[in-house]
């Protein structure tokens, strides 16, 4: 099961994820979420995965899939709060650091922008 929350940081949008990530409705969300605040005009995202306990390869789909929405609208997205098995899931994708610009600190992963 995965929660997602929203909030404000500075003009850019933190989606705070607890759970985990595993390409089920739940996880598709994320992408809604980001699709919505794109048609407001939100270019500025990260996913706080610090309470993101277990990504499989289909969530990893659906965090491309994420990706690619936001690029498409010239928009970013980042991560922060990487765990050590979530990251060993994005590097076997390929995700980072080749997609995906990874953080520990949210004031750095704000200022980033």
């Amino acid at each position: 099961m995965l929660n997602i929350t929203s909030r404000d940081s500075g003009g850019v949008m933190v989606l705070d994820l607890t759970g985990q990530i595993d390409g089920g409705p739940k996880s598709q969300q994320i992408q809604e979420v980001i699709k919505e605040n794109l048609e407001k005009g939100q270019r500025k995202f990260v996913l706080n995965m610090k309470n993101v306990k277990w990504l499989n390869s289909l969530g990893a789909g659906v965090l491309i899939a994420t990706y690619a929405s936001a690029k498409r609208e010239e928009a970013y997205l980042k991560l922060l709060g990487v765990s050590d098995r979530v990251e060993t899931v994005l590097k076997t994708c390929g995700l980072i650091p080749e997609v995906f610009e990874v953080y520990e600190d949210e004031q750095d992963v704000i200022d980033s922008f």
